[in-house]
């Protein structure tokens, strides 16, 4: 029996690790490319052992754009996580609390299908909107159609959290004559930080990575920097070196961010699947 037992411990250890190594190679191999002279990536065998080097950072974000296209992408994810945590709060209180057609379940599935929609469906409807409205190429056109897309998943979540929460509490503010608002922002949402803090980061991560859509909507003043990624793609080649660097720098803010944050994330994320 305890032969049999260790037999499975190392199996599934073996398992866990062939998965781990399956999953963290891509990346290492990643950051290795950044220090990595052109010279040095297409040698044939690749060498264990090279000098690393800044090159590609230096050349990439102090050289070029690339820096501007860093400010760019961290303005566009903080503003549509802000507009759409606060605005799908407001939503999904209204749909956890009120009764008739705003809460009406069919009204409400109809919203999370928008957030099943491929984006490229609406890549086009989007380019004649904002090139109509004069605001191609700017960072409000790329917030709004970031938020969204956020929009249907923070509702979702944030229903789940406020559906939880017991309404007798609720009540008894209402007696002492708060409004359905100060009830909402003094009672309701200080017991949902959980899942505004999910919220939040599922907002940030989705605006931080996504590239069709700005790529599209965007050419210079408001290109983000997983949209700026093509620009590596030259008639001389690609250039695998400031392209690994760029990549590396757009994994760092939201690794940082989930670390500091990931106990609210399964919280929030359970909690919401749950209910």
């Amino acid at each position: 029996m305890n032969y049999s037992r260790t037999i499975e411990k190392i199996f599934i250890y073996v398992c866990l690790a062939v998965v781990i190594v399956a999953i963290l190679f891509p990346v290492a191999w990643l950051v290795l490319m950044s220090y990595k002279t052109r010279s040095i990536i297409f040698s044939l065998p690749p060498p264990l052992f090279f000098n690393p080097t800044l090159e590609n950072y230096v050349t990439t974000f102090i050289e070029k754009e690339y820096f501007r296209y860093l400010l760019n992408s961290l303005i566009i994810a903080i503003s549509t996580t802000a507009l759409a945590t606060s605005t799908g709060s407001l939503a999904a209180y209204a749909f956890s609390r009120f009764r008739g057609f705003i809460a009406d379940n069919h009204f409400f599935f109809w919203i999370l299908t928008f957030r099943m929609t491929p984006a490229v469906v609406l890549i086009i409807p989007y380019y004649l909107l904002w090139t109509t409205l004069g605001l191609y190429d700017s960072h409000l056109s790329v917030i709004l159609s970031h938020t969204t897309f956020s929009l249907p998943i923070v509702i979702w979540l944030m229903k789940g959290f406020f559906d939880g929460i017991p309404r007798d509490v609720e009540d008894a503010a209402r007696v002492d004559g708060c409004s359905w608002f100060s009830v909402f922002l003094r009672i309701t949402l200080p017991l949902s930080t959980s899942g505004m803090a999910a919220s939040a980061i599922l907002s940030f991560i989705f605006s931080w990575n996504e590239f069709l859509i700005s790529m599209i909507i965007t050419r210079v003043n408001a290109k983000t920097l997983p949209a700026s990624i093509t620009g590596f793609i030259t008639t001389r080649g690609i250039l695998w070196g400031e392209m690994a660097a760029v990549s590396v720098v757009i994994m760092i803010p939201v690794l940082v961010f989930i670390l500091l944050v990931q106990k609210y994330l399964l919280r929030g994320m359970t909690f919401g699947a749950v209910q």
